[in-house]
């Protein structure tokens, strides 16, 4: 029957009369009593079985099987504090909630629960994180406008989804520093290309300094977590998707389309240019240098035609005649060598036909109708 429906039993506990119940000043029970005590109760459960009407207790359990069995359970508790830390993992030791070592890759052991918990934390895997959008395992990616519609520094709206790429440098500052990582490095990620979008023009940021954008953006962000002391190291910041919003993408794309027909113009022009210039220069250094080789023939031909007419007139003054009769000579010869001449004995001139030159006659004959 349950001592607690025993009328006998209203001042006593399980083990014995209470201290300062109806029994006096009887003192508490030894361990004697209590493992004796333990036995008639609990005896049943170990091979142990209960008197006849009188009570008396059969084998129970010794102190020697108790003692075994709170060795057995000390020894499966401790076998609960070895735990495998991974190779690209720390693991950080908290004795009642207070950092008290970090351990490497391989097995390790703490003191089992509740006096020691261990956090395990990937301190070389590079982790991900998307801002501006969504990308589900199906492969489907689902925008988050209130994340990637920025205000650039001309005062036009801008699309950018972006990712960043970290990993933990400090194990401490990662647990203890801050409350929630991802929502942490969204929101500082978020912040920090506000800021540099902010400060930059829409061209810029569509065409030609998008590198720019994600360095100045990575910079920015391991700054920020690094005054958090969030024990964080950002890797890479990369930006995927950079443009109008929908509603005026197509005007945006004009205006593009505008952009690089004039970019195409002015290339085509320069190309022209470098075309026609050099050429026009080697035109032009070409003539100045026919006239200079032309103005140094005529000089020379006038000197030599000068130093023949001084020697002529010295030979003239030695042999007047002999030189006069040789210079009509060359003369005739200079003339004659260029004239049409045929040459008619006079003997027959009267009986031959007029002379036609047929071969200077053209060819050409008018026809009249």
């Amino acid at each position: 029957m349950p001592w607690s429906n025993n009328d006998n039993n209203q001042n006593q506990n399980p083990w014995g009369q209470r201290p300062g119940g109806g029994g006096g000043n009887q003192t508490p029970p030894d361990l004697d009593e209590v493992i004796r005590r333990l036995q008639e109760r609990f005896g049943g459960f170990f091979g142990g079985g209960s008197g006849g009407a009188g009570g008396t207790a059969g084998p129970g359990l010794s102190k020697g099987m108790l003692s075994g069995v709170l060795a057995a359970i000390l020894l499966f508790w401790g076998l609960t504090g070895f735990y495998m830390v991974a190779a690209d993992e720390e693991a950080v030791v908290l004795r009642f909630g207070k950092h008290v070592a970090t351990k490497g890759p391989g097995l390790n052991w703490a003191i089992p629960y509740p006096v020691e918990t261990v956090e395990k934390l990937p301190v070389t895997r590079v982790q991900r994180l998307e801002i501006g959008f969504r990308q589900f395992a199906d492969g489907a990616i689902r925008k988050r406008a209130n994340e990637s519609l920025m205000l650039t520094k001309d005062e036009n709206i801008v699309d950018i989804s972006f990712i960043i790429q970290y990993k933990i440098k400090s194990v401490e500052d990662f647990l203890f520093n801050i409350d929630s990582a991802t929502k942490t490095v969204r929101d500082v990620g978020e912040s920090a290309i506000r800021e540099v979008i902010g400060r930059t023009l829409i061209d810029d940021v569509l065409t030609t300094k998008k590198a720019e954008v994600e360095v100045e953006t990575q910079t920015l962000i391991q700054q920020i977590l690094d005054g958090y002391q969030a024990g964080i190291s950002v890797s890479t910041v990369k930006l995927q998707d950079v443009q109008p919003p929908e509603r005026v993408i197509k005007e945006f794309k004009d205006v593009a389309s505008a952009r690089e027909d004039r970019e195409r113009a002015k290339n085509e022009a320069q190309a022209y240019a470098n075309d026609i210039i050099p050429n026009a220069r080697g035109e032009g250094k070409k003539m100045v240098l026919d006239a200079e080789a032309y103005g140094k023939a005529v000089v020379e031909r006038a000197k030599g035609e000068a130093d023949r007419f001084e020697s002529i007139l010295t030979a003239y003054k030695l042999a007047p005649e002999v030189t006069r009769k040789r210079l009509y000579m060359d003369t005739m010869e200079d003339v004659l060598s260029r004239a049409d001449k045929i040459i008619i004995d006079g003997a027959v001139a009267g009986k031959v036909l007029p002379y036609l030159p047929l071969d200077r006659v053209s060819n050409k004959v008018e026809v009249k109708k």
